[in-house]
């Protein structure tokens, strides 16, 4: 036999190794059982609880004079259909 024919028939294999490779790994992938992904929160947020407390009086007062103001003001009511 011809060398040429030799290595032909030898990457002939090799390429059907190969594809047979690919397919059997592709199966698996595809048929493998999803486990769902579970996340620890401490792994995402650092707390250390020491946590500032600021006293913002003067702004809740100015939000209560806004909502007295818009309890006071008339209600405008819908206008009235055409009959």
């Amino acid at each position: 036999m011809n060398a040429k024919k030799i290595f032909k028939i030898i990457a002939i294999i090799v390429a059907i190794a190969g594809v047979a490779a690919a397919a059997v790994i592709l199966i698996k992938k595809l048929t493998a059982k999803k486990e769902p992904e579970i996340f620890d929160d401490n792994d995402f947020f650092e707390c250390d609880n020491d946590l500032e407390i600021i006293e913002v009086a003067e702004e809740e007062a100015q939000v209560e004079e806004k909502v007295e103001e818009e309890k006071k003001a008339p209600k405008k009511k819908a206008a009235k259909k055409a009959e």
